[in-house]
């Protein structure tokens, strides 16, 4: 089972029908999964600091996580 390699429990389960557009459509699902956190992280660099306070973030936490490419 080559899906479920990437160790996501809704791959494995997808890739187990025997179609071709299943399996794209569960990858090309869990590749956006894996873009979102840098989109989310970009969007709260640019607010401005009282903006990110009120919601209980620090630019510096952000800024490393962004540039380690992990969600918050």
């Amino acid at each position: 089972m080559m899906a479920a390699s990437y160790g996501e429990i809704g791959m494995a389960a997808a890739a187990r029908g025997h179609g071709v557009v299943r399996r794209a459509a569960a990858r090309m699902n869990h590749a956006r999964e894996r873009q979102m956190p840098r989109y989310v992280n970009g969007y709260q660099l640019s607010l401005d600091d009282a903006s990110l306070a009120t919601f209980g973030f620090d630019r510096e936490t952000l800024e490393r996580a962004f540039a380690a490419g992990s969600p918050i």
